[in-house]
Parts: structure tokens; sequence; C-alpha cells
């Protein structure tokens, strides 16, 4: 397995906020779907979260970095782990990582994040410090209701990047995309576009209202040997456009 980091940009002020953490398989041509399906059904996807999380922390810690956030993402099997907080939490002294800079982020399923098991360990974690992101969301037929996504202690809404992808030809994308800002601003909430690869895409969320975007219009996922100074180097590309 690779890990690799992607920034995420802060639309208004163009500057780098937080970043990322994207797990490849080290395999040609293996999806990282079909990894993460495949350690959801073998049961090695909690040993792929520790895995993840250590590297991350580890490299980020080492890059002296840690005022910039890191994102990672969390199957929802890790939810159903009795001690996955402790873990994390075991992680984050052991690395000496705050844990208000860390974020973790879960496909859409609000509606049933509200029940149960999965609720629960999210209000341990968010106790800890770390911020959750509803990633991928609209891509759910049966979208959260803001009753849903109210119980749930989030801190930011991800677009699906499908839905960005074509938002200044699609209206029915482009309408999805500003109702999810609404959405999150009735909720406090942030909202993140990914998905972006064109100047054009770039220019409609930020005036559609959306507090960060992620793509590669700005920059790839690249290994920790690079992506510091990429970070250190960045100017975003809409400044030149902005004239």
């Amino acid at each position: 397995m690779i890990v690799n980091y992607q920034p995420v940009i802060e639309l208004a002020s163009g500057k780098v906020a937080k970043v990322e953490v994207l797990s490849r398989p080290d395999s040609p041509g293996q999806r990282i779907s079909d990894m993460v399906k495949t350690a959801e059904q073998s049961g090695a996807i909690k040993r792929m979260a520790d895995e993840v999380l250590e590297v991350a922390l580890s490299e980020w810690r080492k890059a002296d970095r840690s005022r910039i956030a890191l994102s990672i993402n969390l199957s929802l099997r890790n939810l159903d782990e009795k001690d996955l907080t402790k873990r994390v939490a075991k992680a984050l002294k052991k690395h000496h990582f705050d844990a208000s800079n860390l974020w973790f982020e879960i496909d859409e399923k609000a509606q049933q994040l509200t029940n149960g098991t999965w609720l629960a360990r999210m209000q341990e974690l968010a106790a800890l410090g770390i911020r959750f992101s509803v990633d991928s969301f609209g891509a759910e037929l049966s979208q959260a209701t803001l009753y849903d996504l109210n119980r749930l202690p989030i801190a930011e809404l991800k677009l699906d990047g499908p839905i960005v992808a074509d938002s200044d030809s699609n209206m029915e994308h482009r309408g999805q995309i500003t109702s999810a800002v609404q959405m999150a601003r009735q909720l406090h909430l942030a909202t993140a576009a990914k998905g972006i690869e064109r100047t054009e895409i770039a220019s409609l969320v930020t005036r559609l209202g959306c507090t960060y975007g992620q793509g590669y219009f700005f920059a790839r996922p690249l290994p920790i040997a690079t992506v510091i100074a990429a970070i250190d180097a960045f100017k975003s590309p809409l400044e030149s456009t902005s004239a």
C-alpha cells in the first residue's frame, strides 16, 4: 500500500488548509475500491486503517507541518470496532499530534450513521477533538436531511466528485451544489468540492460559496517526499484568472 497526500485549498484565501491522505494499491492495475472491498471482506480493514494512520501521523510529524490538518478516510466497518477510539488516541499521543488537526472522512450514509454503534463511535472520536467530514455528499439516491445531519458530530460536507466535475454545464448538478451549500450554512458546516480539474469549475464552486476545493486543478496526490515542497511553493491558479 502506498500513502500519498493531496492538498485541499481554502477557496477564499487560496491557501492550503489541509491535506487528504490517500492510500493506493502497490499492485499495478488494482483499483482503490477493490483494495478497500477486499480488506473489508477479509477483516483486514482494521489493520489497514491503523497502518494508514501510523504512516500519515509519523510522516507529517517528521515533516514538521502539523499545523496543516490531515484528513483520512475511514470505512464504515472501522466504526464497528469497539477499540477504534482507544487506538486512535494512542496513535495521537505517540506522535504528539493535536486531535483538532485530524479529520476523518466517512462516505455519505447519514441516515444510517444516526443510529446505534456508528453514531456512538463518531461521538467518542469527536470527544477527542477529531473532526468529521461526510464524504461523497450527494452521491446517494436518498440524500440526508437537515435532521439527519444535525444529529451527527460533523464539521463538513464534501461534495461528490462527479457532481462537481460538470457543474458548469449540468444545471441539475449545479443546483445540488447550491442546495448543499445552503444546507451546510444552516448547520454551520464547511463545504468542500472535490474532483476539480478545470478553471471553470474552480471559479464556479468558489462563486457558489464552497469553503474548500480539491482536485488536479490545484494539486495531484503526491508522496511525502514532494508534497511538502509543493505546499510551501503553492500559489492558487485561481489568482492568475481573477484579474
